[in-house]
């Protein structure tokens, strides 16, 4: 991928997103024919407390995703598409007496794993696959060199051995002086830096390594905040103060996402509020 250096590229958005607020048009966009919230996996665990002489208390024994369909259901709830965690959940992790416990969800990133499960439906609804567009928030602290020593990749850096590089993350120096710049999408309360490749990219969950986003070792943050195909069929957002990530586009996209396997997902719609109590159904 390249770095797009200004805002032409996204200049379409800055007036399909008018406003900055929690509505699934603040995040995603107006005028899509559809929408689709697809939730941020939750991460469970079973622990055991008893000593059994390796003074590891407690030890993990068994580790599993949970849906949040799944969660409601053991709470005794009902799951709903505008549900909340607070509201769900009402502290940050979730425990039974059986030793399984529960984590509130990443809020702001969705899963490069996850993402490349809906890159093959995103591809059947563009014409323009080879022609997409990938935007990180510049607030993201991996993309800001020092913030976390994050190694500036320059051609002197390149052209070393591998093993002579430390493991740390790498960082394009476009992406850099793009954001020094001011050369980024400015759009209601969130600028963002741009990347320029095929849409094809995000089929690998490493992608991002070779981009220089700032990913290394087995972190793979930050994820991107919004992806488009030139021709504007679609839009993927994920606000990064919320625990889910929206898809916007045709009626026949949002049917596909949905039919997705291991993906949780809920069509919403444009007037949503997606920071409202959001309360789930007690059965």
């Amino acid at each position: 991928m390249k770095v797009l250096r200004g805002s032409d590229a996204g200049e379409w958005l800055q007036g399909r997103i008018p406003t900055f607020g929690g509505r699934v048009r603040d995040v995603a966009g107006e005028g899509f024919e559809a929408y689709v919230r697809v939730m941020h996996p939750l991460r469970g665990r079973r622990l055991d407390w008893s000593d059994r002489g390796s003074g590891m208390v407690p030890s993990v024994v068994d580790e599993r995703r949970w849906t949040w369909a799944e969660l409601a259901s053991a709470l005794g709830r009902t799951a709903h598409p505008l549900m909340q965690w607070h509201a769900l959940a009402r502290e940050a992790v979730v425990r039974w007496g059986d030793g399984w416990e529960v984590d509130q969800p990443e809020q702001g990133a969705f899963e490069p794993e996850l993402f490349a499960r809906l890159v093959p439906a995103l591809l059947e609804a563009t014409s323009t696959p080879d022609d997409a567009v990938v935007g990180f928030w510049t607030g993201s602290s991996g993309l800001h060199p020092g913030g976390r020593h994050v190694m500036v990749a320059t051609e002197a850096a390149a052209g070393l051995e591998a093993t002579a590089l430390p493991q740390l993350p790498m960082i394009d120096a476009g992406i850099v002086e793009a954001i020094a710049a001011g050369d980024v999408l400015a759009l209601p309360g969130r600028e963002y830096v741009l990347l320029g490749g095929a849409l094809a990219e995000l089929a690998d969950p490493d992608w991002g390594f070779a981009a220089g986003v700032g990913w290394w070792a087995s972190f793979r943050d930050p994820t991107p905040q919004l992806v488009w195909p030139q021709d504007h069929a679609w839009l993927v957002a994920t606000e990064v103060d919320f625990d889910s990530t929206l898809v916007a586009g045709a009626r026949g996209l949002i049917d596909a996402v949905v039919a997705v396997p291991g993906l949780e997902s809920f069509e919403v719609g444009p007037d949503d509020d997606l920071t409202s109590d959001g309360d789930v159904v007690n059965r």
